[in-house]
């Protein structure tokens, strides 16, 4: 046997013995016979995600329909990547999709050991420097100092697992086009690994990006530049399915500002400081030795702080950057720690010394947890196994069997006894009913007039929408606002709320906690009579703010983007003797009869492009983010294609 081929059997025998360690102590805290329950999966945002994997099953093999579940309605999965998702779907047909859902929310966490190895490996670092990154990996995966920033297992748990995947696939890939680059080579491999990480998040493909100036201002440029541009325009074009429609349609999404984030313990975690010392060491011993090898991992750690003390004010919060730094830092550090054990005497000492630094670190770890292992118990018992399951099932039971009607519901902090803050966002999944809270925020037009409403009718509200002042705590003015929002039930929980609510609703059903009340005659469509005309410009939404807070409900804004559109709705002459029927109100449907031919009319449902109407003029956007129509014949169809 060769030299070649017994080296070959050493380092594999020597990744086999790290990896089983690595991940014996993963799965150790993960708890396997969690991940197997067939239960759903609870905790922070993740709760949320199950309706998402619910609803895409309805759709599958589709992925981007119309839901009218949250926020009076969005357009499912265009502006959230869907790779994650459509996986559980896939895995479903074979397991039991809450089963498959929760293996899919640890891919990442699970990857990162692996793209830690072969991003060292690929990046020709000498052994046992990619061993020790393996090791080194888990210091970020059970990182407590953030937990929502995105990458370790705190942010995973919080529901950024689409996050940690292509986070995961991140360190691959920069590894491999280095590889390719220089050799010609991994194409394919490349684009491909580019094309799951734009269909699981688009932050690391941002960073991916920053990095390309390292790949190109270096010689060769021609050459480097066409293999650069090979790689990220087939990967454009095999996600054009999600990414095309996500590009073209951003001007319809939600804003969100997010403001600047800076603390030097979050660039310099005390649990890792260590770690960082021996980048620091790294660095400088690379730079005495004159090896550029670190050059690649130096510019991610780099460059990615760059967004994170400029961004401000932002559709991207600062703070996603971050995690490139430090786990930039940590390979790094594995790099002078393996160059240190690489002195050593006897290569066949690397088979007793790599286990005791790996069996030593994993204690070290193990010792600095505090909430990891309780949430991970947390998230993956699920909400069935909560003991205040028996208190929130009755809700969703009662609420199965009411009428069809979007439901508004007081937020409070304290129902994460449930099994989030956020349980009551899974009324469509548990209840088959419309609530008017979830996720993807940034999907939904109408998500800011939400958080309106509930700052008006919570004392305790999140303010979720940043970007403009929310008024105080108003139950009446609340009211009136869900009723232009077609709102039919109102849930209360606490005293306060509830002695609010039976002033002006009469109560349905007290169940537990939870008081259930009705917004009678909620409507749908409706005819305006009155209205104001205004030129759809880019500040549109803020000017329906404005309007919503202070202005006449009675009176919507129009937005026109033309005098022809604006002459249509000048023709018309309203009548009050106006009868209004919806007579079908389905996923991608919505049929109604009218008397008044001629009148606009109000669609509650949020505003999007893709909405088609016949029998009518239109749809055009009216305040706050809904649909008008003209209609031209009694009856009148909005069909979603």
């Amino acid at each position: 046997m060769s030299e070649r081929s017994k080296k070959h059997i050493s380092n594999n025998r020597l990744a086999f013995i790290t990896f089983a360690i690595v991940y014996f102590y993963i799965f150790y805290i993960l708890k396997p016979s969690l991940l197997l329950m067939n239960t759903t999966i609870a905790g922070g945002d993740t709760g949320s995600h199950n309706y998402i994997v619910y609803y895409l099953r309805e759709i599958f093999p589709s992925i981007h329909s119309w839901s009218h579940d949250w926020y009076a309605g969005f357009p499912f999965l265009y502006f959230y990547p869907p790779l994650l998702y459509i996986l559980t779907v896939i895995s479903s047909y074979a397991i039991p999709i809450n089963v498959a859902f929760k293996l899919i929310t640890i891919l990442g966490t699970l990857l990162l050991p692996i793209s830690s190895y072969l991003c060292l490996r690929l990046l020709k670092f000498k052994d046992p420097v990619p061993h020790i990154g393996t090791v080194f990996s888990l210091s970020f995966i059970f990182l407590e100092d953030f937990n929502i920033y995105g990458g370790n297992l705190p942010s995973t748990l919080a529901g950024e697992f689409s996050y940690s995947f292509s986070f995961s696939l991140f360190w691959i890939f920069i590894a491999a086009m280095k590889k390719g680059i220089e050799e010609n080579k991994y194409l394919f491999i490349n684009i491909a690994i580019l094309s799951l990480m734009v269909l699981s998040h688009p932050i690391p493909v941002i960073s991916s990006i920053l990095l390309l100036p390292f790949f190109l201002f270096t010689p060769r440029f021609n050459r480097r530049f066409l293999y650069i541009a090979k790689v990220y325009a087939i990967a454009f074009v095999i996600t054009s399915f999600w990414s095309l429609p996500f590009l073209w349609y951003l001007d319809y999404t939600s804003i969100m500002k997010w403001w600047r984030l800076i603390k030097l313990s979050d660039i310099f975690p005390v649990s890792i400081i260590p770690l960082q010392i021996l980048a620091l060491a790294g660095i400088v011993y690379s730079f005495l030795n004159k090896d550029k090898s670190i050059s690649i991992l130096l510019f991610i750690a780099v460059v990615n702080l760059i967004p994170y003390f400029l961004l401000n004010d932002s559709k991207i919060w600062n703070t996603r950057f971050l995690p490139f730094f430090t786990m930039g830092s940590i390979l790094i550090a594995a790099y002078f720690t393996g160059n240190i054990l690489s002195k050593l005497p006897a290569k066949s000492q690397l088979y007793l010394i790599l286990p005791i630094i790996a069996l030593t670190f994993i204690v070290w770890t193990d010792k600095r947890l505090t909430y990891i292992p309780h949430w991970i118990k947390w998230n993956y018992e699920g909400f069935e196994k909560k003991a205040s399951w028996e208190e929130i099932k009755p809700l969703f039971d009662c609420l199965k069997t009411l009428p069809h009607g979007r439901i508004m519901w007081e937020y409070r902090p304290e129902y994460d006894r449930f099994g989030t803050p956020r349980i009551l966002e899974s009324i469509p999944l548990f209840s088959k009913q419309p609530t008017m809270e979830g996720l993807l925020i940034e999907s939904a037009l109408n998500s800011p007039f939400h958080f309106i409403n509930q700052a008006e009718t919570t004392k305790t509200s999140t303010h979720a929408v940043q970007g403009f002042s929310y008024p105080e705590f108003d139950f009446k003015k609340g009211i009136e606002h869900l009723k232009l929002f077609g709102v039919r039930y109102f849930i209360a929980y606490t005293k306060e709320v509830k002695d609010e609510a039976e002033k002006l609703l009469p109560k349905l059903k007290d169940i537990g906690s939870f008081s259930v009340y009705e917004i009678q005659h909620p409507q749908i469509v409706i005819p305006i009579g009155t209205f104001k005309i205004k030129k759809k410009t880019k500040n549109w939404l803020s000017e329906s703010i404005d309007w919503y807070k202070t202005g006449d409900l009675s009176k919507p804004i129009v937005f026109i983007k033309s005098n022809s559109e604006a002459k249509l709705f000048n023709k018309a002459e309203f009548n009050r003797d106006i009868k209004v029927m919806v007579t079908r109100f389905e996923k991608n449907t919505i049929h109604f009869h009218t008397s008044a031919i001629g009148i606009p009319h109000m669609i509650k449902i949020s505003y999007f492009p893709h909405w088609k109407v016949k029998g009518a003029e239109g749809p055009f956007l009216v305040s706050p983010a809904f649909m008008a129509v003209i209609p031209n014949s009694n009856n009148v169809e909005l069909t979603f294609h």
